[in-house]
């Protein structure tokens, strides 16, 4: 007796979601086990270091000066500003570090799973008058708009070389086939998933690799908004139109989900240096003012009175002014 559609559904999901899983699970226990697993993590697998994002941040790290924090003000001695900046800079490290560890552990089990579907369990739509996959495979057709279809077992075999079998009686119809293919597999197709695979893989990296480059910046909320309605617009539309049930679509378009909610995020995390550059600004101002009244103070703690060196530089009378212009 041959596989249900609810196996097939069971076998191709679980596997994924477990696959997704313990790619994650992996990276965290990595990146978190030591320092070369951080690295490790860093280099290999995220392709994006999580402190360069506080770039901008650093620079002001040894301003002579008070800042202003969310708990209240911080003196201007040299080491309680680096405990400060220091503080700041590890909280939102840490917090963009679990978050660069979830995407890149969704974007490495892109891998295992483009494998499995590719080499292991695949899955094909197929509409009335299409040529059979490349594969023998069980086809269970759908009709209209319902999301289970008309049998549990196998509506048709769909063999190699030949056209697909509908039932007649059935108008507006698609059909879902599976397939079990390793045994198919040679050393070539292996490689071409890999290929895929690598693909994906870098660019996903080089669209993290932007969102943290922009770090605190108002593109960052731009680009992340276009993520999340891009991704969430095409996952509802797939699923209306029943285009696709395969685990991988919406494996990549969940990544691609999530890294517009991690430039959300990161844009709220990261300390605004806008604010604490205005604050820095503000501050040497006000301090170079008033060691500039200071300075005009004369010896004996009095002003000397601005109306008086006006007056004193302007001639007497006309004659006098007369005289000058001659001279």
């Amino acid at each position: 007796m041959g596989w249900s559609y609810t196996t097939y559904t069971i076998a191709n999901y679980g596997i994924t979601i477990g696959l997704v899983l313990t790619a994650i699970i992996g990276v965290f226990a990595t990146f978190f086990s030591s320092k070369k697993g951080q690295e490790f993590v860093i280099e290999r697998v995220i392709g994006v270091n999580p402190t360069k994002a506080h770039d901008d941040y650093d620079q002001y790290n040894g301003q002579q000066i008070n800042i202003k924090d969310l708990s209240g003000t911080i003196g201007g001695s040299s080491s309680e500003r680096k405990s400060l900046f220091s503080m700041i800079k590890q909280r939102s490290i840490l917090f963009v570090g679990i978050f660069c560890c979830f995407i890149g552990g969704m974007i490495l089990s892109i891998t295992a799973v483009i494998m499995f579907q590719g080499c292991v369990l695949t899955d094909v739509r197929i509409v009335p008058g299409d040529d059979c996959p490349e594969y023998t495979m069980d086809c269970f057709v759908f009709k209209g708009s319902d999301f289970s279809p008309i049998t549990q077992n196998a509506t048709f075999i769909c063999d190699p070389l030949t056209k697909s079998t509908f039932p007649s009686n059935i108008s507006d119809a698609t059909a879902w086939c599976y397939s079990w293919i390793l045994r198919y597999q040679s050393t070539k197709s292996v490689l071409d998933q890999l290929g895929i695979a690598i693909a994906l893989i870098g660019f996903f990296t080089t669209m993290l690799a932007v969102v943290v480059y922009l770090g605190k910046c108002k593109k960052t909320i731009v680009l992340s908004i276009a993520y999340i309605i891009s991704c969430s617009t095409l996952i509802i539309v797939l699923l209306v139109f029943k285009w696709s049930f395969a685990p991988l679509t919406y494996a990549i378009l969940s990544v691609g989900l999530a890294l517009g909610i991690f430039g959300l995020v990161l844009f709220c995390i990261l300390p605004d240096t806008k604010n604490k550059v205005s604050d820095i600004q503000m501050l040497s101002n006000n301090g170079n003012q008033t060691n500039g009244r200071g300075n005009s103070t004369s010896a004996g703690g009095r002003r000397p009175n601005p109306a008086t060196k006006i007056a004193a530089a302007q001639p007497r009378s006309n004659d006098q002014a007369a005289r000058i212009i001659r001279k």
